[in-house]
């Protein structure tokens, strides 16, 4: 009998269930929001992170070892190409530069000692050439004048080269003398002096105290230099507008033009490629800029010739994961019909901060359910709904 009667209960439950199911649809009405579908013109963001920096900065390093004799600016001071800036202890290079000139003398008055044994060994030679005409001399005479001849002509020939090699290092030390005196090569201000006096300046490939002097900027012009993910640059364009947010200001957002985009990208070990975006700011402050500081950027990627599409609020989208990897992404929203909500889908396109573009699935002006979230979280296909009564239609 018990057997008999659990098939009976079980379809009992799945009426009760149905009719339960029913009701819950025919209850009251479910209070939302809706929006009209419409055409907007949509204002698409890129959002990317960097830092800012000065149109032009110079870091000064040593290209001498030398100790700091000399500082003439500091921190702040306006300096103009050409100005001399640091002085390095001249000793070493300058006792290099007196040795050289002494060495190119020495040369100049071999050079001049050989070219009088030259013109003795020639005039000698001549004489005995006509001796040994007259066959008043024997050719081996004759043979070693020669020979006395030639080796005068290659000893004047070899000062010669010593002397231009001495004179290519002289040019050298005095180089590395003129090295010692650090000069502005652009005009700008002083952001840092990163050696004082009485340090030694150390030339160096890498990052060690004294590797480092000074560093100019030309102040005038500031930039943001932001990262675009290779994705997303294609998007990018010169003359985009953008927002800035310095890290230390986060309550403020300078206003900023793209004016230059990097063509070869660069890549950290583990991490994407990127491509450099420079965007000109306008600070409102030139004292609130710091070169170096982080900042996130929102670039306006809208077209010139962009065009009105039709469009929803981004929150009246659904979002479906795909059973199957590789699948699309399925999207969808409901449609206020007479009261009822349908369940529809679309397929998207570009979306800025608050609308998206509907591609195919949606009429212009059909009325969309737009929140409130908890309301839509529980929604289903075939609800009856009605507008929340603080929202009107067209209107959030």
């Amino acid at each position: 009998m018990r057997r008999a009667f659990l098939p009976a209960l079980l379809l009992a439950l799945m009426v009760i269930t149905s009719v339960a199911v029913r009701v819950m649809h025919t209850a009251e009405p479910k209070s939302i929001e809706i929006e009209l579908a419409q055409k907007r013109l949509l204002a698409p963001t890129i959002f990317a992170s960097g830092t800012l920096v000065y149109s032009q900065e110079v870091r000064l390093v040593p290209e001498v070892i030398g100790r700091v004799t000399e500082v003439r600016v500091k921190e702040g001071d306006h300096v103009n190409r050409g100005d001399l800036l640091l002085r390095l202890d001249p000793a070493l290079s300058l006792a290099t530069v007196h040795q050289l000139e002494a060495a190119r003398a020495q040369a100049e008055l071999n050079i001049e000692h050989q070219r009088l044994d030259l013109d003795t060994k020639t005039r000698q030679w001549e004489r005995y050439k006509k001796l040994r005409d007259q066959g008043l001399v024997d050719a081996s005479t004759y043979d070693e004048m020669a020979s006395q001849r030639d080796l005068a002509q290659v000893a004047l020939r070899t000062s010669m080269a010593m002397l231009q090699q001495t004179a290519a290092e002289l040019i050298q030390a005095r180089e590395q003398l003129a090295k010692t005196e650090i000069r502005a090569p652009i005009s700008g201000e002083m952001t840092s002096v990163l050696i004082k006096l009485g340090e030694t300046a150390v030339p160096s490939a890498v990052s060690i105290a004294g590797g480092d002097l000074a560093i100019i900027a030309q102040t005038d012009q500031q930039y943001a230099e932001i990262n675009v993910d290779e994705t997303e640059v294609a998007q990018i364009a010169l003359d985009q507008t953008a927002k800035v947010v310095p890290a230390a200001l986060p309550d403020e957002s300078w206003p900023g033009k793209v004016t230059w985009i990097a063509v070869a990208p660069r890549q950290v070990n583990g991490q994407n490629k990127t491509y450099t975006v420079r965007i000109r700011l306008r600070p409102p402050s030139a004292s609130q800029f710091r070169s170096g500081m982080s900042c996130r950027a929102e670039i306006s990627t809208r077209r010139a010739d962009a065009h009105s599409t039709l469009s929803v609020p981004l929150e009246a989208i659904h979002y479906e994961e795909p059973v199957n990897r590789g699948d699309v992404t399925k999207a969808s929203l409901f449609v206020i019909e007479q009261g009822v909500a349908h369940s529809r889908d679309v397929e998207t396109g570009t979306a800025d901060d608050s609308y998206i573009e509907i591609l195919r699935g949606l009429k212009l002006n059909e009325q969309v359910a737009v929140g409130p979230s908890r309301q839509l979280r529980f929604l289903r296909d075939g609800d009856r709904v009605s507008p929340s009564p603080a929202t009107a239609v067209g209107a959030r």
